[in-house]
């Protein structure tokens, strides 16, 4: 890495003595003013002290699929709810640099990583809320010292985060409580049927009945713009989705289209979305199966991991060239205006060593590439297409491929 900036601070080891936490100054390393007529950028610092996102709620396999990770391999990460970060150690990479703007996301993802340390598979389900537990509160003084100052103080002055089970305690995850609740008045039955079935073409059957009239003014209302500007408390991932997009509608017709060709007892995102609970563990996050949970806990004590509170392109700024073998950088692009976005692309190939891949995420639509970045990815749109048919998160267009980068 390159010299440290003034505002970096060190914490002691998370991961076998070998990882680090820091804070990065939240430059703005932009190219410029962002397109006119386009929105202001998102007040992070807004957000900044409270966890938006606690639970896995994009599918992980898209990004192994997209990454090919393993030994030897660093990869750049967005932390968000931690998952993301846990599942990509199933392929054991050398290293995982986890960033966030957001202090929050990276203290619950300290305190995943210690409760997976310290803790078995079961009474990690029970810690993070998975299943019941009145114990929740003891276990946490117990994985206190392992945490982070900044982390520990900010689980201590919210216990309840904790005693209610930190996996679902994000302000999406307590939105979701309600579209629960509200779906479960609607159509109670139809939903707890829809969860039963094994088989796709006897649940293909059973949409039929899913497209009335009262029914889709209910999910295309809790859908909009307006509606989810007003509850779901999230910092405005629709603010670049172009405007002719009627996000309602497409929510609406992109989950249909995901029920008639996969289970939808096999989407952790639904579940969370009709249940606000996992009913069906085997389809749960990756770093939650029992085989994954063990394969990830050994991964722990070799893979060095790094937690980085900064924008992206900070983050990145801060990186020696040809540092990094992947980058899982989730819908980060929906979240920015076009020139961060080409900040951070900009940082992405500075940084990219020979052949790394990108697993990039757009809600609805991704955004294209600047010009001077279209010759210097070669872009998979097979897979891109096959990621966006198959992922369990349903609303992501995705950009996937290999960087060319220059000579350096």
């Amino acid at each position: 890495m390159r010299k440290a900036s003034a505002g970096m601070t060190m914490q002691r080891d998370l991961a076998n003595q070998s990882a680090t936490h820091s804070s990065l100054p939240g430059r703005s390393h932009t190219r410029g003013k962002s397109t006119e007529g386009e929105p202001g950028a998102i007040p992070w610092k807004k957000f900044s002290q409270r966890i938006s996102y606690s639970s896995c709620n994009e599918d992980s396999r898209s990004e192994l699929k997209a990454l090919h990770l393993g030994a030897g391999k660093r990869v750049f990460c967005i932390t968000a709810g931690g998952g993301r970060v846990l599942n990509l150690l199933h392929d054991r990479p050398q290293e995982v640099v986890a960033v966030d703007v957001n202090p929050t996301q990276n203290y619950l993802l300290e305190l995943k990583i210690a409760a997976m340390r310290a803790l078995s598979y079961e009474p990690y389900l029970r810690f993070l809320g998975v299943r019941p537990a009145r114990d929740r509160l003891k276990v946490y003084q117990g994985l206190r010292p392992d945490l982070s100052k900044a982390a520990g103080a900010f689980f201590d002055a919210r216990p309840q985060i904790v005693r209610r089970g930190a996996l679902f305690q994000g302000s999406l995850e307590r939105f979701l409580v309600h579209v629960a609740r509200v779906s479960h008045i609607v159509r109670p039955i139809w939903i707890n049927r829809l969860f039963k079935f094994d088989d796709i073409t006897k649940q293909r059957h059973f949409l039929d009945g899913w497209n009335t009239r009262a029914w889709r003014f209910v999910g295309e209302t809790l859908c909009r713009r307006s509606f989810l500007e007003m509850f779901s408390r999230d910092p405005g991932f629709w603010r670049f989705v172009p405007p002719e997009v009627p996000l309602h509608r497409r929510i609406f017709d992109l989950m249909h289209r995901y029920l008639c060709n996969h289970l939808a007892r096999d989407s952790h995102l639904l579940q969370l979305v009709f249940f606000a609970r996992y009913i069906y563990e085997p389809a749960m996050p990756i770093y939650l199966l029992p085989g994954s949970f063990e394969r990830i806990r050994e991964a722990l004590k070799t893979t060095r991991i790094t937690i980085v509170t900064a924008p992206a392109a900070a983050a990145l700024a801060d990186i020696a060239d040809g540092t990094f073998d992947g980058y899982s950088i989730a819908d980060v692009s929906s979240y920015l205006s076009e020139s961060d976005f080409g900040t951070l692309m900009d940082e992405i190939m500075r940084t990219a060593r020979a052949e790394a891949r990108l697993c990039s995420r757009g809600i609805f639509v991704h955004r294209p590439l600047h010009p001077e970045h279209v010759r210097q990815v070669r872009r998979d749109h097979n897979l891109e297409r096959r990621l966006a048919f198959d992922d369990l998160a349903m609303v992501h267009e995705f950009l996937v491929g290999t960087l060319q980068t220059e000579s350096r």
